[in-house]
């Protein structure tokens, strides 16, 4: 398995996952603030998909999108921890948004395509702080599912590691449950 940068690129991807939003076919515009669920799998191998970078894990994800803001906010759980990352339209660019986390770890952009606010694909152009590499691919959404396929490349543009996702949209109750058994009571 390649060094510790793993862990981190799949904290960046885990925390960008679930960008596309899912809204109904409608003629009414989306509610300004709307919460949406997903529960799937994350799975890291290496750059041509051949050896697993160990076993598939479930991750759950709360996606918070404002449009009156501009703004999405995810809390992306893994087994034993959870992240948060935002996203924020560039002014002027209603397609581009800033990403980010709340540790700093990562920033870069994600572009979507389809319509505003119901994107049905994206692609990742996001850069680890600590110089070690950089996360480059692509997403879509379909009827109730959510994929991702994106690489990660270390400083010198070798692949080092693809990493996958597919969740499945599901409901509050289903996504707390989840949830609950990926993170350690609290203390």
């Amino acid at each position: 398995m390649p060094s510790a940068f793993a862990p981190r690129a799949a904290f960046a991807v885990l925390a960008t996952v679930a960008i596309a939003c899912k809204h109904s076919e409608q003629s009414t515009p989306p509610p300004a603030v709307a919460a949406t669920y997903y529960v799937g799998t994350t799975t890291t191998t290496s750059p041509d998909g051949a050896q697993p970078y160990g076993p598939a894990k479930t991750i759950a994800v709360r996606r918070t999108v404002d449009s009156a803001h501009d703004s999405i906010e995810e809390l992306v759980v893994h087994p034993g921890e959870q992240f948060i990352t935002t996203l924020q339209r560039r002014p002027g660019d209603a397609a581009v948004f800033a990403a980010g986390d709340r540790a700093g770890s990562f920033t870069g952009t994600v572009t979507f395509t389809g319509p505003e606010w119901a994107w049905t694909a994206w692609t990742y152009d996001i850069a680890m702080t600590d110089g070690s590499g950089e996360l480059q691919g692509t997403g879509r959404l379909t009827a109730g599912s959510l994929d991702t396929d994106k690489l990660f490349i270390s400083p010198d543009g070798q692949p080092r590691a693809r990493i996958h996702e597919h969740l499945e949209q599901v409901d509050e109750t289903i996504y707390k449950s989840t949830r609950d058994q990926l993170l350690p009571p609290a203390q």
